[in-house]
This record gives C-alpha cells, structure tokens and sequence, in this order.
C-alpha cells in the first residue's frame, strides 16, 4: 500500500514517513534511517530515529534524543513524553519509561494517557505501591473509571489486601453493574477472606452471566470450573450436600474433572462415607498421579478405613512428590506409633519437627514414642519442651500412657 502511493505522490514526506516507521517495525532499522536522513528535520522524524535507534541497541543515542525533543518542546511537553514512553514501553525500558511519564505529569497533571501508562510500566517491574498510585492518580481525574476501579482492586488482592480489593470491586461494579469480571474476582476475594458463603454467591453470578451471556472464555475458566468454584466455596463453609450437588454438576460437564472428582472425594470424607470417597479420590488418582494433595486425602480415608499399611504407602507417595509437609510427616509418626515402631515414630516425629518447630503437641508425642521404647531420659527432655507451650502437657503425657498400660 505504501509503495502504491509513493509511485502516485513520490515527493510526499508523509508517505515517506510511514515507510520509515514500516521499516522500523519489520526489523529494518538502518533503511529507516537511511531514509529519515534524506527527508525535512521535524519532530515526527526524530521520534522515528529514535525508535531505529533502540531497535540497533543504541539505547544512549535514543535516550538522548528523547530528551532532547522534550526539553525542546514548550508546549505540549506531556504528549511529546508520552510518545517518548510509547518507543521505550515498546523496548520494554519501563524504568527509563517512567521518568518520561513524571517529566510529562509535571506539565499536564491531568494526562490520563501517561497515568495509564505509569501504572502499566510500574506493573511490568512489580512496583506495586506505583501502580497503585498510578490507579488512584487515575479516579481522582474520573472516578466512574469501572476499568481503574477493578484494576485497582487486581493491585490491591496480589498484595493479598482483600478486603480493600472488594471495595475497588464494588466501586467497579457500581459504575457498571454488568461487568462480569469484578463479580469473579469478588468471589476469589471473599474466598480469600474466608466469606465462604458471599463467594459462593459471586461465584454463582459469574457462572450463570458466563451461561446465559456466553462470555468469552470466562474469564480463562471453563464452564465446569467455575462450576467447581461454586463448589469449592460451600464445601469450605462445611456444606457438603451443596458442594457436591455442584461437583455433579461439573463432572455432569466434564467427566474428567480432577478437582470435581477431588471435591467430591472430599466430601465423602467429611461425611464419613469411606468407600464413596475413596472411588472418587482413586479416579482423581487415575486422571493425575501427581497431586500430592490427592495422595494426603487418600491416606486419610485409609487410616479411617483401618487399612494403616496402605495409608503410609500412600503418605509416602505424597511425600514423595511433596517433601515438605510437615502434617504428613507427623500423620506417618503417628501411624508407626500405633504400630508400636517407635524408631520410625521418632524419625517422622523429628523430620516434622525439622520442617515446622511450632508443629502443635510435637513434643509431647515426642516424649510418648521415647517413653515407649524406653528411653525416660530423652522422654523427660521432650515432655520438658512440651511443657513451654503447653501446661497441661504432663497430665496429658501420663493420661495416655496410663491408658496404653492398661
């Protein structure tokens, strides 16, 4: 199309302008500048020059020449930085950026263009507390900003400041009640908070807007998924038969999905129905052997079902994947304790210990397993411990040995 109008209009500066930034963008920097040497000095020009200049590695020259059109302009200094931030955003020299987004904030405070692009180049270098200066820069000017309400509130969750982040969201959502996705993003954040029920709620809402309005991927989340975040959020607030309708759901829609058939293993746990349990747990198995949490799950269901051996088989397998969880290692201890092998008691007991010296009563069980192999000196040391966080610590050590002798 260029070369076609430059054999219709071939003295037009215009056209040869569009060239040179044609040729900067497909890689041909030195023809770009070839070609800005031989048309009239203009402002235009230099940005383009400078532009073949970062794409050559030449960031000193480029820089120098950025700053030397900014100073130079009296005007409309902020449009010149932000066409300066825009070269350097596109070389990904965000910090450079960022001193060209103040120079043109300095002149035009009110420039929502360069606000924007300071929250974006504070965001690529994880400069949390600039980004979000740069956001509420941005709602001082229009504070009906759905979109700056929610990417506020995307700030404020990474920074795990939940109940800040649903405020951002609500803003988000007064300004444009059918923004969809603050809805989810409140349910994340109320799940965070451990507002099982609101989450469940947002979660529903998001999941039937996603239904009804087939939005666009959902956000990244299929149907089924989000149908077990509604899931996920009433098994949480202890509502087993509500999760699990929901975790139907999701396999009624995907077969094959692991956190559906997790769940639902989950819950029949909670419920203490074993054998319903462990069928789920083992087709989460069979669709991904390597969740170490699946492995934990099915330990417990195993130690529940009094098949003890099979339990640390499967706990070992979780420590396999996952080495370091204390509650596991501690579990195994206390497997091995009930089979009365104190040395292996001890291992998991101290290896737990190892990973987590504030883990609750590992001191006193400690004392326990050296009491019955029979060692009472290192007995008396551990129960000694025990004893620094927790008074009845003692009364609890003889009750139960008091009992294992009988």
């Amino acid at each position: 199309m260029v070369s076609s109008a430059l054999r219709i209009h071939p003295n037009s500066t215009v056209i040869h302008l569009k060239r040179a930034i044609l040729f900067v963008e497909t890689g041909n920097p030195l023809k770009a500048l070839h070609l800005l040497d031989r048309l009239p000095e203009q402002e235009e020009t230099d940005f383009i020059r400078a532009a073949a200049y970062f794409k050559l590695k030449r960031q000193t020259e480029g820089l120098a020449l950025l700053k030397s059109m900014v100073d130079k302009e009296q005007y409309d200094k902020d449009l010149a930085c932000l066409e300066a931030v825009n070269i350097l955003s596109a070389e990904n020299l965000y910090k450079e950026a960022l001193d060209f987004v103040q120079k043109g904030l300095e002149h035009n405070p009110n420039n929502t263009d360069l606000m924007s692009e300071g929250a974006f180049c504070a965001e690529q270098l994880n400069d949390v507390q600039l980004t979000e200066q740069y956001y509420r820069m941005l709602l001082v000017v229009d504070v009906y900003s759905y979109e700056n309400w929610f990417n506020l509130g995307q700030v404020l969750f990474g920074q795990e400041r939940y109940e800040e982040a649903c405020k951002a969201y609500d803003f988000a959502l007064v300004s444009n009640p059918r923004f969809m996705p603050a809805v989810l993003q409140m349910g994340h954040a109320c799940f965070q908070m451990e507002h099982y029920d609101d989450a469940a709620k947002y979660y529903l809402d998001y999941l039937l807007a996603a239904i009804e309005e087939s939005l666009p991927s959902a956000e990244g989340n299929s149907i089924d998924d989000l149908m077990v975040f509604v899931a996920e959020a009433f098994e949480k607030a202890e509502q087993y038969e509500s999760a699990m309708e929901w975790y139907e759901h999701a396999l009624t829609t995907n077969p094959e999905n692991l956190q559906a058939h997790t769940g639902m293993g989950i819950c029949y746990l909670e419920l203490k129905n074993y054998k319903q349990s462990l069928h789920f747990l083992e087709k989460a198995l069979k669709l991904d052997n390597k969740q170490s949490e699946i492995w934990v799950y099915l330990a417990e269901v195993l130690v529940n079902m009094d098949k003890d051996d099979q339990a640390i088989v499967a706990y070992l397998h979780a420590l396999s994947l996952n080495p370091s969880q204390a509650e596991v290692l501690f579990a195994l201890g206390n497997l091995y304790y009930d089979q009365q092998k104190f040395e292996l008691a001890l291992k998991y007991y101290s290896d737990a210990e190892l990973l987590d010296a504030t883990f609750p009563n590992i001191h006193l069980y400690k004392a326990l397993a050296y009491a019955r192999k029979g060692d009472m000196l290192q007995a008396d040391s551990s129960l000694k411990l025990a004893l620094l966080s927790d008074a009845h610590a003692k009364e609890l050590f003889d009750q139960i040995i008091g009992e294992e002798q009988e």
